[in-house]
């Protein structure tokens, strides 16, 4: 039977060996019950991609060639789903998916399923020209939200779990976010779009590199506190021990930290003073559809955040890519199939 999708399309695999990569000709995706096919347009590479690009560590769980890609967004080209989103529709998925009836799933936190499924992970994701996803996964991105600034859903979501939920961050707080990579810029943007006072704090190498497009973001970049600033809430999405000691130092007895980051080496934590000062020490990872909804949100005041933040590479450039994401060229990196 003749079809109007190509029998072939390019597809980026994991491998085997450090920092080898596949770019493969495979066939077009076929939809099982309740799955929708979508022609992707962008699609982020994270931290997650790059540990699995060097051969790291903890992400030999990943089969050798998986489709890499969870940070997907593009348009519906078929649907096995008659009550869902039509095709034309542009979409962002839900990286992570849980069984359903755990549990977990039963407080939709997929991520405390035991048999949970991630794109990119543990099913094909999206660094492909197209891939398929569970209707359950999709959400419509609005009209005036791009493909270039949409593709920052995910991380904006993981972000916004991290400040609004996990951080139960308000208009009345003050808050410092350290680390000014993709999660800690936009968690600072998710502490101003919700009142707070809020600055990002790196090191001078950070506000060397990232100062000017700080400001193009209306964020305060900084090495040191200013004179007066006290803050209640810290968001830690640096990684870095140093960060952790500034966090608990600076925060007042009954302070709130919250922990987005992950370490390369277990970070040291001055536990003794957190403990004196009764902090409340939350951790956050990942994001639930929520937390994609505040993202969308949010973009939808920033329409042309992806202009900033994000720079495009061909699909068959991906080795470029990764180098480009380990040297934080850009605060997001993305390839375009």
């Amino acid at each position: 039977m003749a079809t109007m999708f190509p029998a072939a399309h390019a597809a980026v695999r994991a491998s085997m060996d450090q920092r080898s990569i596949e770019v493969r000709m495979r066939e077009t995706p076929q939809l099982h019950a309740g799955e929708v096919l979508v022609q992707t347009e962008y699609c982020g590479l994270c931290g997650s991609d790059l540990h699995i690009w060097n051969g790291d560590d903890g992400y030999g769980w990943v089969p050798c060639g998986t489709v890499l890609g969870h940070e997907i967004v593009g348009r519906i080209v078929r649907s096995d789903d008659p009550g869902g989103l039509k095709p034309g529709t542009r979409v962002v998925a839900i990286a992570q998916s849980g069984c359903g009836s755990c549990p977990a799933c039963m407080m939709d936190y997929a991520n405390g399923c035991p048999d949970k499924v991630t794109l990119g992970l543990t099913r094909d994701g999206g660094a492909a020209r197209f891939v398929a996803i569970p209707a359950t996964q999709l959400l419509a991105v609005p009209h005036d939200v791009p493909a270039r600034t949409a593709v920052l859903t995910e991380p904006l979501s993981v972000a916004a779990r991290a400040v609004a939920d996990r951080g139960s961050v308000t208009a009345a707080d003050t808050v410092v976010v350290s680390g000014p990579g993709t999660i800690g810029i936009l968690s600072a943007l998710v502490c101003r779009h919700l009142g707070a006072r809020v600055v990002l704090k790196g090191t001078a190498h950070d506000v060397a590199a990232r100062g000017g497009l700080a400001d193009r973001l209306g964020l305060d970049l900084v090495e040191t506190l200013p004179p007066g600033f006290k803050p209640n809430v810290w968001i830690e999405a640096a990684g870095a021990s140093s960060a952790l000691a500034d966090a608990v130092r600076e925060l007042p007895a009954q302070g709130r930290l919250v922990v987005v980051a992950l370490y390369g080496a277990p970070p040291a934590l001055a536990a003794n003073d957190a403990v004196r000062k009764e902090l409340d020490i939350t951790t956050s990872y990942s994001s639930h559809r929520p937390d994609y909804q505040l993202a969308l949100d949010i973009l939808q005041t920033h329409p042309g955040l992806g202009d900033l933040l994000v720079e495009t590479v061909p699909l068959t450039s991906i080795a470029v890519a990764f180098e480009k994401v380990g040297r934080g060229a850009m605060p997001k990196i993305a390839v375009e199939p």
